[in-house]
């Protein structure tokens, strides 16, 4: 009874780690997983969430620069006054020494700090939407190769089974050949036909692992392997999100706000400034009673702007021009975003319409090439008739081939609308 169950769970335990792999294996050949292992390796996504943690710690930064700044100093010095020379002992009291520590605060207003607070966030929001139009350019690349990647596999596989037909046929031809009831010169244009078609298949092949290879690369994938990849899925109904509600206008927004609080900073920077400080310590210049002269001295310092040849209006109209530069782009983008939209989905109903027709031919083609098969060992179908129905059908297929895939660029422009 104790084996019995040994044996169980160790049949259990295989059977587990079995579905484990295979599904590890599903998963690694689809574009899930290549979309997900390219955003992990990019070093520009990488760089873009640095970027948002540099600008938190920019806050942190901007909150310490206005609170109390605390330092040690230390000065010693010497003027030597030989027989009179030297400098006037009046002024620098021929030696001096100072060690202490000094504590100052430049007092901003709640709001001004909010402002400048409210800036870095800004700065935090243009970088994300930075990154989201990274991402979703990242995404329409990675999935551009991998729909080349599996088109090239399906050219090969169409390949490999129109080779699989021609060497059945060359079975039964071969021998009628060698019995003289098929003609040696049919049985030869036969043959050639078969070795161009290897021929072509070995450069479908190369091809598909090519664009296997740049599916890899692109995604920061190093290794040889050669899976067959899942056919690329989309969502049954592709509806792109409003404009108002699309990357480009959250960047636009971005942008703007960031601006907008550009100004009033612009119009902080020129207000009044005050600055308190204190300083305790040893400061002494050895003249007399050195070991009385600790002590402590606190002030106050106020900076008002007065005249900077009207930098202040200058640099608030540049912000302005920015500002209307920034509506115009976005104006053009939008007309651009609607246009495609409608470009796609007009070119999408095509080519689902040729797919169509081609589907409905290939029904015919299939039955002519099945027909030819079975009269050509007879001789009541020329060798040239039964080569024409192959070429025919692989056409077919191959034009079949190109609309899905052309369909599936097409929704992934769809589904990722990037505006250049």
């Amino acid at each position: 009874m104790d084996t019995f169950r040994t044996y169980l769970m160790r049949g259990s335990l295989l059977w587990i780690l079995f579905l484990g792999f295979c599904t590890l294996h599903a998963q690694s050949n689809t574009l899930s997983h290549f979309l997900t292992t390219a955003q992990a390796n990019s070093p520009l996504l990488n760089d873009y969430n640095n970027q948002v943690i540099s600008n938190r710690i920019d806050s942190l930064k901007l909150r310490a620069t206005y609170g109390f700044i605390v330092t040690g100093e230390g000065t010693a010095g010497y003027s030597p006054n030989i027989k009179g020379w030297g400098y006037d002992n009046a002024l620098t009291n021929g030696q001096s020494l100072f060690a202490g520590v000094r504590v100052a605060k430049e007092f901003i207003s709640r709001n001004n700090l909010n402002t400048r607070l409210a800036g870095v966030n800004a700065s935090i929001a243009q970088v994300l939407a930075q990154k989201n139009i990274s991402l979703q350019t990242l995404n329409k690349q990675i999935t551009d190769q991998y729909i080349a990647t599996y088109a090239s596999q399906q050219q090969y596989n169409v390949s490999k089974e129109i080779i699989h037909l021609l060497d059945q046929e060359d079975i039964v031809l071969k021998k009628l050949t060698q019995a003289a009831v098929f003609k040696q010169t049919d049985y030869l244009t036969f043959k050639v036909t078969l070795q161009q078609n290897e021929l072509t298949l070995e450069q479908q092949k190369a091809d598909w692992q090519n664009n296997y290879s740049l599916l890899k690369y692109l995604s920061g994938i190093t290794d040889n392997t050669f899976e067959p990849v899942e056919e690329p899925q989309f969502k049954e109904t592709l509806d792109p999100a409003s404009f108002d509600e699309s990357m480009y206008t959250k960047a636009f927004q971005a942008d703007s706000i960031k601006l907008s609080n550009d100004a009033r900073i612009i119009q902080y920077d020129y207000k009044p400034k005050i600055t308190a400080f204190s300083d305790s310590g040893y400061q002494s210049s050895f003249t007399t009673t050195p070991y009385k002269n600790f002590g402590m001295s606190v002030g106050v310092g106020v900076t008002i702007p007065i005249y900077d040849g009207h930098q202040k209006k200058m640099l608030l109209q540049q912000n302005e021009l920015s500002l209307q530069t920034r509506q115009k782009y976005l104006e053009q983008t939008k007309r651009q975003y609607q246009q495609q939209i409608l470009q796609v989905r007009n070119q999408m109903e095509q080519y689902d319409k040729m797919i169509r027709m081609a589907n409905q031919q290939m029904t015919y083609a299939k039955t002519l090439v099945e027909a030819n098969a079975k009269q050509l060992p007879t001789g009541d179908v020329r060798m040239v008739d039964f080569i024409l129905s192959i070429n025919n059908l692989l056409s077919l297929k191959g034009n079949i081939i190109h609309y899905t895939t052309t369909l599936l660029n097409l929704k992934n422009q769809l589904q990722y609308l990037i505006i250049q």
